[in-house]
């Protein structure tokens, strides 16, 4: 991973961090009464956790996805099979994949929590579960349409940059990886700030 990367996958969760400690105060539990729901303090961290769940997921996707047995399929053709590695390509395995990337980054914030209760921790995997799923289909959209995918036929293998042995796969040559995962874990955090109490009702006391 270049700094770039690092960077994109990091960002907005520690500007989040350091807001919430400036502006709320030292981490804990999420407010679950249902008047706390919209409260600042769980905004801040549901954008955290919703950063990181997106983060893994599209990780797990990417890394454990690659080993389907049944080919992937772009997003936005389901019924067109791509090349592996392709930007924008989805598969059972690598959607369940991203699935479990968003539950560990859920429940690991959760293990921080003091004394922690199973409705919390239950909130917490719910919140890394959809941010892991949502995040890794918009990362997916945006590979398919707006990141251009190429495939190398002396490497046999997809590669970022055109050359003269490669031929167009998918997608716009508009954003780089590194933006994609910038745009797709910052709609995610949003989603996550701006919608505390569809996550948090049902674990509402």
């Amino acid at each position: 991973r270049g700094a770039g990367q690092v960077l994109a996958c990091s960002a907005i969760a520690v500007a989040c961090a350091i807001l919430r400690r400036v502006l709320v105060g030292t981490d804990g539990p999420l407010s679950l009464g249902v008047g706390e729901l919209e409260c600042l303090g769980n905004r801040l961290t549901l954008a955290f956790v919703a950063f990181f769940g997106c983060c893994a997921g599209d990780t797990y996707a990417s890394e454990l996805g690659i080993l389907s047995k049944a080919p992937p399929r772009l997003v936005t053709k389901p019924w067109k099979v791509a090349k592996p590695g392709t930007n924008g390509g989805i598969s059972a395995l690598g959607t369940v994949a991203s699935a479990a990337g968003g539950i560990a980054m859920g429940l690991c914030h959760a293990l921080f929590i003091f004394p922690p209760s199973l409705r919390e921790v239950a909130a917490l995997a719910y919140v890394g579960l959809a941010a892991g799923v949502g995040g890794s289909l918009v990362d997916s959209l945006l590979g398919a349409t707006v990141q251009a995918s190429y495939y190398d036929d002396e490497k046999k293998r997809i590669v970022k940059r055109p050359t003269a042995t490669t031929t167009h796969v998918s997608g716009l040559p508009i954003l780089s990886n590194e933006m994609v995962n910038f745009v797709s874990t910052a709609l995610i955090a949003y989603a996550a700030y701006a919608a505390p109490r569809r996550l948090l009702l049902r674990f509402a006391t």
